[in-house]
């Protein structure tokens, strides 16, 4: 696997410095118990190589784990990350309060309040499959139109052979309405909804593509055993490895206007 050490560092010395500095705070305490959720090991780490954004260059972070902003940003590019979650903006301002180069902005994803081609390159990393059909395609035409010609729109999303839908009981991000009582959480893109996400944003042309997985997979065990696996969580990255192939959970894209 790419390098996950800084951002296991970051989240852990992030969380630490805020208890220590202001007492409990929820966010705080997740950074430490579970720096990085299992697919994290193989999004962050890749999404940051792939946008290789220069010193200088502006990049829009749609709703991505922030501590992929924070290493953007202390590598000298200047974020603008957006989220529709108030409490999620406000949590890591307080978080990464002092650092250089990083602005959070509470946005819809769906119509970003950006001009025309006003930042180098965006990321997105595991949040179009949360967003229900078609604003997912909206989202992505979002970040077609704010990326400058020649920039790239980096991506993750959860892969299966075979689509299917992940249905709650109750809202787990923004409550966008429910259907008879249940409430849209996740899509698993296959090959037709890929092809279908991608023909909503003709500007960007596919790049870099690829399929990736755990092994062994805590990525899948993590979900169906949730929360008992949460005292894992500082070891998943030291007890697995990568591997790539069409039976992988994670679907990796590097798009470029």
């Amino acid at each position: 696997m790419r390098n996950w050490l800084p951002f296991y560092r970051t989240s852990v010395a992030l969380g630490a410095r805020y208890l220590l500095r202001h007492g409990y705070q929820r966010e705080a305490l997740l950074r430490i118990v579970i720096p990085l959720d299992p697919s994290r090991y193989l999004e962050l780490p890749w999404a940051f190589a792939a946008l290789s954004a220069r010193p200088g260059e502006r990049v829009l972070d749609l709703a991505s784990p922030k501590l992929l902003d924070i290493a953007l940003a202390r590598s000298g590019a200047e974020v603008v990350s957006v989220d529709e979650l108030g409490e999620e903006i406000e949590s890591w301002r307080r978080l990464t309060a002092g650092e250089k180069r990083l602005r959070f902005q509470q946005a819809d994803g769906r119509a970003l309040p950006f001009d025309e081609a006003s930042f180098d390159h965006a990321v997105s990393v595991s949040v179009l499959e949360h967003i229900p059909e078609p604003g997912d395609e909206e989202a992505l035409r979002e970040l077609e139109r704010v990326v400058q010609p020649g920039g790239r729109v980096v991506l993750t999303m959860p892969y299966s052979q075979q689509y299917r839908e992940d249905w709650l009981d109750s809202p787990r991000y923004v409550d966008h309405g429910d259907d008879d009582g249940r409430y849209f959480f996740q899509r698993w893109y296959d090959e037709a909804q890929l092809e279908r996400l991608l023909e909503a944003a003709p500007r960007l042309r596919l790049i870099e593509r690829e399929v990736v997985r755990l092994q062994p997979n805590w990525q899948s065990l993590y979900v169906r055993c949730f929360p008992w696996l949460v005292v894992l969580g500082p070891f998943f990255g030291l007890l697995a490895r990568e591997c790539r192939g069409p039976e992988g959970d994670i679907v990796r894209l590097v798009l470029e206007r």
